[in-house]
């Protein structure tokens, strides 16, 4: 019997051995498959066989913490080279496990995975969720570096999308979280804090705060030169400096920048197409400072650089800035099929930025089809901010939500332990205290409901304040041209035409023509220039259409994004030419805001528009089908006080009349005036 125990311990035991040695194994065999992925002789067919096999043999393997190492190391190879099957299979398989072993460093890694796929998708709400995701897992172990990258992460998205201040607060939080960083890391860390520094520079670059701008981007210079592998960071934050400098119009600045990043000897061999990029930017800022040397051939060079690199977006930049070129030297011709075909390619590659600042352009050297481009400017520019608008919207939500969830786990948390310290009192006093919490509970909710709707309704008018600032500098900066011309350069012209008239001309026949000629010339000049004055002073009143054609159009634009039928009926005895211009201002824009929230809220499938003159008042009436709300209980949003505040301008008078699933009927009324 001690025998035959004796035999069963030693088969027990060189069992145990048999089954280590096979894990070994097996282990081995997936580390080498994953190693030969990551070597560059091998082709993209090669490398997707090595990962398969490497996954295939992950089921052999008992361990679940090993396992999911190696699915994490698969997910990271799969989402780089772009083998979406594989990597979706592998990253949720690593995700489950983690999430089972309540290993949140895993958890952060796999949806650290999914926001590079997302990213790399253009699925960009998916993956700032999933940065959000990663960032609660390793901050949840202070894991403070990688928490700081994916707040990096999700502050670099917001900036795409304009939520520049959302971005800069979660930068700050970032570089906080990188201060705490040990030393142990402290090569990557001065990396990530000269990647905040930088991006800091950009974000107030857009904001128009240029001096903080070159204060941060010193500043990411400074932490650049404790950083070994420095790449082309250096000659980046130069150009960005740069172009900080060229937005202040401190020219001279800018190009010493410039040229301080193009005079690295590698840039041209490392990558070209940035420096192509410096040699347009030197350029470039040379014309804005009217300095004429070189100024051709280096926009020329840059666009041949691009050119040979079918490079869409940098060769429409170039066509761009050789349009103002020639339209500075009066070739006018030449300057409108460069900007068209600049615009052309902006369309092509979906740059959004670069399309508008073409339509600005066109609408300034093509003088025949101006206010076509103006009118597509103001469209497409509205278009794009109510869907950045949206989309930021989102960043709010997913973060909210995050923190949400959070404080209602810790509510319950509590709630949970206070049920077991009360469960040694009677069953009865546990039912009344628990149903006394859920209220409260309740309550509180409604309360932060309450409080975040205010919030949320501060930032939109935050937003929307901001956007009518930018408007009102935009059209005042119209009106000064308008006023220069018209005062300065036209008083200037009319004076010379009269002198000239005085002259008396002695002279043969001919040049008696020619003088009367040049003194008609004159005159047609100054019609010319009195047109455009005129023209520069509203955005919506530079349009030689007849003001109900241009009511019209917004109407019909609108309800093909809002999927509604209309009627406008606009009285024929309103004579819009003398019409006081703040009226037809004021009536666009009220129109405007009712459309757009009958596309957002109403539901309506029938909008209907009436003008109308009725004893010495001119009144608008817009009225639909949809839902409706309650007036005497729904507080007034941002697009009413906005379209009552117009209507008070006008001296004039606005009423609303909703009732639930009974439509919505807007009035308003104010006194004609003529200009």
């Amino acid at each position: 019997m001690f025998f035959t125990t004796i035999i069963f311990f030693c088969n027990c035991e060189n069992s145990n051995r048999l089954i280590k040695s096979q894990n070994k194994s097996q282990i081995d065999s997936i580390s080498y498959w994953i190693k030969q992925s990551r070597n560059s002789r091998f082709t993209l067919d090669q490398k997707i066989v090595f990962l398969e096999t490497a996954y295939e043999n992950l089921e052999k393997i008992d361990s679940d913490s090993i396992k999911n190492k190696f699915l994490g190391d698969i997910a990271i190879e799969t989402e780089g080279l772009n083998i979406d099957d594989l990597f979706k299979e592998s990253n949720k398989k690593s995700l489950d496990i983690s999430i089972k072993l309540k290993d949140y460093l895993n958890i952060g890694s796999a949806h650290w995975n999914y926001g590079n796929y997302y990213t790399d998708n253009e699925l960009i709400d998916s993956a700032y969720f999933h940065f959000n995701k990663a960032f609660e897992n390793f901050d949840k172990v202070k894991h403070n570096y990688w928490a700081a990258k994916m707040l990096y992460n999700m502050a670099f998205i917001q900036g795409k999308f304009k939520d520049y201040t959302g971005s800069e607060i979660l930068i700050f939080e970032a570089i906080s979280k990188l201060e705490k960083v040990d030393e142990k890391v402290r090569v990557k860390k001065f990396a990530n804090l000269y990647q905040c520094y930088n991006y800091l520079g950009l974000i107030y670059m857009e904001l128009e705060e240029f001096d903080k701008a070159i204060i941060y981007n010193n500043t990411a210079l400074d932490f650049l030169t404790k950083v070994k592998d420095k790449r082309w960071y250096r000659e980046g934050s130069l150009n960005n400096l740069g172009l900080t400098y060229q937005k202040k119009r401190e020219y001279d600045k800018a190009i010493e920048s410039f040229e301080l990043a193009v005079n690295n000897r590698n840039l041209k061999k490392i990558n070209i197409s940035f420096y192509a990029r410096l040699v347009d930017n030197i350029a470039y800022t040379k014309f804005l400072s009217e300095d004429t040397v070189n100024v051709y051939k280096g926009l020329n060079d840059a666009f041949l650089i691009r050119d040979s690199l079918k490079n869409h977006s940098g060769i429409a930049i170039s066509k761009r800035h050789l349009s103002e070129f020639f339209a500075a030297n009066r070739d006018t011709v030449k300057a409108i099929e460069l900007a068209n075909e600049a615009l052309e390619l902006a369309d092509q590659v979906e740059n959004n930025r670069d399309k508008l600042e073409t339509l600005l352009l066109l609408s300034k050297v093509d003088k025949k089809n101006s206010n076509k481009y103006l009118n597509e400017y103001v469209h497409f520019n509205d278009s794009l901010y109510v869907e950045e608008r949206k989309i930021r919207n989102k960043f709010t939500r997913i973060r909210f939500e995050t923190d949400e969830y959070i404080e209602e786990t810790e509510k319950l948390s509590e709630q949970n332990i206070f049920i077991i310290v009360g469960s040694v009192l009677s069953l009865l006093l546990l039912a009344f205290a628990y149903i006394v919490r859920v209220q409260r509970a309740r309550n509180k909710e409604l309360i932060f409901e309450s409080e975040q709707q205010k919030s949320n309704e501060e930032i939109v008018a935050l937003m929307r304040k901001q956007q009518s600032k930018l408007e009102e500098g935009r059209l005042k900066e119209r009106h000064r041209i308008s006023e220069d011309l018209h005062d300065g350069v036209l008083g200037k012209i009319f004076g010379t035409r009269l002198g000239l008239g005085f002259l008396n001309v002695n002279g043969d026949e001919a040049t008696i023509e020619k003088h009367k000629f040049y003194i008609d010339e004159l005159q047609n000049i100054e019609k010319e220039i009195r047109t455009i004055s005129h023209e520069l002073k509203s955005e919506i009143l530079a349009s030689k259409e007849n003001f109900s054609k241009i009511i019209k159009d917004l109407i019909e634009d609108k309800s093909k994004i809002g999927n509604f039928e209309y009627s406008f009926e606009s009285d024929n005895t309103i004579n819009w030419e003398i019409l006081d211009d703040a009226i037809k201002v004021n009536f666009y824009r009220i129109i405007q805001e009712a459309l757009q929230n009958i596309i957002k809220y109403a539901k309506a499938n029938i909008v209907k528009v009436a003008i109308e003159i009725k004893n010495e008042n001119i009144t608008l009436e817009i009225e639909d089908n949809g839902i409706g709300f309650n007036v005497a209980r729904k507080r007034s949003g941002i697009g009413l006080k906005n379209m009552k505040s117009r209507a008070k301008k006008m001296n004039g008078h606005f009423l609303v009349e909703s009732n639930i699933e009974g439509g919505t009927t807007i009035f308003v009324d104010c006194p004609l005036q003529e200009k």
